[in-house]
C-alpha cells in the first residue's frame, strides 16, 4: 500500500513534524537522516517508505521485508544537552506505536522492553533510535536524535522474516491503512514528546501499564555472554531496565544488552 504524503502533512499539520517526507524506497530512513544531521538541520523531520531494502536494528542486526509490507518511518528531535536521558526515545516510540496501532487497527500491543512491539507475543515492529552531534540544532553545540520505527504491515506468513514474527494484516484479518497508521503513530510521538524530558515518572508509569517486560521473569544476556537472571522490576530515569536479581539490584541500558528474554 502507498503513503498519501497530502494527507499525512494535514493530519500532522499541528503537531511538531513540520516536513514530511515520503519516498518511494531507500536503504535506512535512519541512515538518511543521519547523514543529514552534518550538514542541515533536521529537527521535525519525518522520512517515510514502505520500501527499506536495508533497515538496521540494534547491535547492527539486519530488518528486511518484501516491497510494500512494512512501514519504516524515522523523525528527527533536536534534543540538545539532555543525553542523560537518551535511552527514553526508544520506549517513547513503542508507546505511540502501541497507540497508533491500537487506533488504526484494533488490537493493542505489547513492549518488550527495549524496542519490540508484540501482538500475542509476536513481533510486529521494531525501534531504533540514534543520536548524533550536530553543528545545526538550535543551541549550537548540542545533538540529535532520530528515532526509527519499523512495522511489519502487509506481510503474508511465508513472508516474515522469523518465526517469531507477525504482521498487522496476520495478527488482525484486516487490510492496514498505512497513511493513517502513519499518521496516528506521528501525532502520538509529537504528544509523548512534549513530556520528554521533564516527566519521565509519568512516561515511566504510561510504560508499565503497556509492558509485557515489567513483572516477568527475565534473563538478560550481556556483552560476553555473561547472564543475569531475575525479575524486571520498572525502567528508571534514563529509561534502563531494572531487575531484581534475587535480592540484587541489576540496572542495564538497551546497548549493553545483548538479548533480554522470558525465563
Amino acid at each position: 500500500m502507498t503513503l498519501d504524503a497530502d494527507l499525512l502533512r494535514r493530519r500532522l499539520a499541528d503537531t511538531r513534524w513540520h516536513r514530511i517526507e515520503v519516498v518511494d524506497a531507500t536503504g535506512s530512513t535512519n541512515a538518511d537522516l543521519v547523514t543529514r544531521a552534518a550538514t542541515e538541520e533536521i529537527d521535525g523531520t519525518v522520512r517515510l517508505t514502505t520500501d527499506q531494502t536495508a533497515g538496521r536494528g540494534r547491535h547492527a542486526r539486519t530488518w528486511t521485508a518484501p516491497r510494500g509490507t512494512q512501514l519504516a518511518m524515522s523523525a528527527a528531535v533536536d534534543v540538545g544537552d539532555h543525553t542523560e536521558h537518551l535511552g527514553w526515545l526508544s520506549l517513547l516510540a513503542g508507546l505511540a506505536a502501541v497507540q497508533g496501532i491500537a487506533e488504526v487497527c484494533g488490537v493493542r500491543p505489547a513492549l518488550k522492553w527495549p524496542n519490540d512491539v508484540l501482538i500475542d507475543g509476536r513481533k510486529t515492529a521494531g525501534i531504533l533510535s540514534e543520536y548524533t552531534r550536530s553543528p545545526h540544532t538550535r543551541g549550537g553545540d548540542g545533538g540529535v536524535a532520530v528515532i526509527g520505527t519499523g512495522l511489519n504491515t502487509t506481510m503474508a506468513a511465508d513472508e516474515l522474516p522469523v518465526p517469531t514474527a507477525t504482521s498487522l494484516r496476520l495478527a488482525t484479518g484486516k487490510d492496514v491503512p498505512t497513511t493513517e497508521l502513519a499518521a496516528a503513530y506521528l501525532r502520538a510521538l509529537s504528544e509523548l514528546l512534549d513530556l520528554w524530558p521533564h516527566d519521565v515518572e509519568g512516561l515511566a508509569e504510561r510504560y508499565r501499564e503497556d509492558s509485557d517486560t515489567i513483572g516477568r521473569r527475565v534473563r538478560l544476556v550481556l556483552p560476553g555472554d555473561d547472564e543475569v537472571i531475575g525479575t524486571a522490576t520498572g525502567v528508571d530515569a534514563s529509561g534502563r531496565i531494572v531487575v531484581d536479581a534475587d535480592g540484587r539490584q541489576v540496572v542495564a541500558a538497551a546497548g549493553d544488552v545483548t538479548h533480554l528474554r522470558p525465563v
